[in-house]
């Protein structure tokens, strides 16, 4: 093997790995429930129900989720990406929407071992869905 390949293989083995960092993810719901006025947890609501089994894209650079119904961008609001240390801390998109405060949360534990990364999503609205993420 002459130097001009070592030197290849040598850039791949550096680049590889940070090329996957910044892939994309696209998240399936798998639960979905609803706060209620009583202080429990609700599957049947329509919101939870309508929630299930959707799809979306997360922009890992942005923090931008679309697809699926899910929106945390409005009114011109953009998250803000916590991406620190991901194979420990995994990723975060907190979204505040101003003046009212209200918050869209969204967490990715890419520490998980495997293809699947559990997430986790709290709407301004009050729903909270969880389910699994991918590489997109």
């Amino acid at each position: 093997m002459n130097m001009k390949s070592v030197l290849i293989l040598v850039a791949l083995f550096f680049v590889a790995p940070m090329a996957q960092a910044y892939k994309d993810f696209k998240c399936k719901v798998i639960d979905s429930v609803t706060l209620e006025k009583d202080g429990t947890l609700s599957r049947v609501s329509n919101v939870a129900k309508g929630k299930r089994d959707k799809e979306f894209i997360v922009n890992r650079q942005t923090g931008q989720i679309t697809g699926g119904g899910f929106v945390n961008t409005m009114s011109g609001q953009m998250p803000t990406v916590y991406n620190y240390l991901p194979q420990e801390n995994g990723f975060k998109a907190v979204t505040i929407y101003k003046p009212h405060f209200t918050v869209d949360y969204l967490e990715i534990s890419e520490y998980v071992s495997g293809d699947k990364k559990p997430f986790f999503y709290k709407g301004a609205w009050g729903e909270m869905v969880s389910g699994v993420c991918v590489y997109f």
